[in-house]
C-alpha cells in the first residue's frame, strides 16, 4: 500500500516550487491533494499532471493575506474530501535583505502576514479536525533563516525564527492528542523564489550546488508519512551541508 493511501493533504503554496513538488509526491503515494494558492493557471496545470498519472487532486483558490479566504479554503477541502489529514504550510515571501533601519512597516507587515499569520490561521482552522480524529500532521516550512541571521533581512529572518517556535508549540500542545508538527527547513533550492540570487552563494555550500524541489518533496513525504511518527517538534534542515560551516 502507498504511504499516504486515502489521506487528504491540503498544500498551501502548492502552485509552484517546493509546494508543487511536495504535492506531487503526496499524490504519487496515494493522497488526495488540494493545491491551494493564487495562480489558477498553475494550480489547474498541477491538478492535470497529477490526475494524468492516476492521482486525485483539486485546485483551491486562496489569497493567504485574507483570513476569510483561508477559512473558506479549508471548508472547500472538507466539503470535497470529507476531512484533512495533512496540512502543509508552504507559502512564503522574501524581503530585500534590509536591516531594521531600512525595512519599512509595510514590508514587515506583509512578511508577518504571509510567513507567520497565514500558517497560524490555517492551522487554527484545521487543528479541530485533527483533534477530533486523534491524528494529523502539520508540516511548516522554514529555511536556513530559521536558525541563522544573514540569510535574509530583518523581516524574513524574524518570520522564519517565529515559525520554528510556532511548530514547537504545536507539538507540545497537541502531541498528546496524536498530532505531529514538524518544520522543514530547506537551504538554497532551485525555485522561482530564488531566481536571480547570486551564484557565489553556492560556493558556501559543501555540496557545491543548489538543491532541487523534488528533493524537498521527498523530505516532505517522509514528514507526512508514518515513517516519521516518532518525530515531533523537530526542525529538519536540508541544505547541502551549508549550516555545518556557520
Amino acid at each position: 500500500m502507498s504511504k499516504l493511501q486515502d489521506r487528504v493533504a491540503l498544500v498551501y503554496g502548492g502552485t509552484s516550487g517546493l509546494g508543487e513538488a511536495s504535492a506531487k509526491k503526496f499524490a504519487a503515494e496515494g493522497a488526495k491533494v488540494a493545491i491551494a494558492g493564487r495562480s489558477e493557471e498553475d494550480g489547474n496545470r498541477i491538478v492535470e499532471e497529477i490526475t494524468a498519472k492516476g492521482g486525485e487532486a483539486i485546485f483551491v483558490s486562496v489569497d493567504l493575506m485574507d483570513v476569510a479566504q483561508i477559512k473558506a479554503s479549508v471548508q472547500t477541502v472538507v466539503d470535497t474530501y470529507g476531512t484533512i489529514d495533512i496540512l502543509y504550510n508552504g507559502a512564503g515571501i522574501l524581503d530585500k535583505y534590509e536591516n531594521v533601519i531600512d525595512t519599512d512597516e509595510d514590508t514587515f507587515d506583509s512578511l508577518i502576514a504571509l510567513n507567520v499569520k497565514a500558517p497560524f490561521m490555517a492551522t487554527k482552522e484545521v487543528m479541530p479536525i485533527f483533534v477530533e480524529k486523534g491524528s494529523g500532521t502539520v508540516i511548516n516550512v522554514g529555511s536556513q533563516a530559521t536558525r541563522f541571521a544573514g540569510v535574509g533581512g530583518t523581516a524574513y529572518v524574524t518570520t522564519k525564527h517565529a515559525i520554528e517556535g510556532f511548530t514547537k508549540q504545536l507539538a507540545y500542545d497537541f502531541g498528546p492528542k496524536g498530532i505531529k508538527a514538524n518544520l522543514l527547513a530547506p537551504g538554497f533550492i532551485e525555485t522561482p523564489m530564488t531566481d536571480g540570487l547570486e551564484e557565489a552563494r553556492l560556493k558556501e555550500i559543501p555540496d557545491q550546488r543548489a538543491g532541487k524541489a523534488e528533493e524537498i518533496g521527498n523530505l516532505a513525504l517522509f514528514l507526512a508519512s508514518d515513517d516519521s511518527n516518532y518525530m515531533n517538534g523537530a526542525t529538519v534542515l536540508m541544505d547541502g551541508g551549508w549550516t555545518v560551516g556557520r
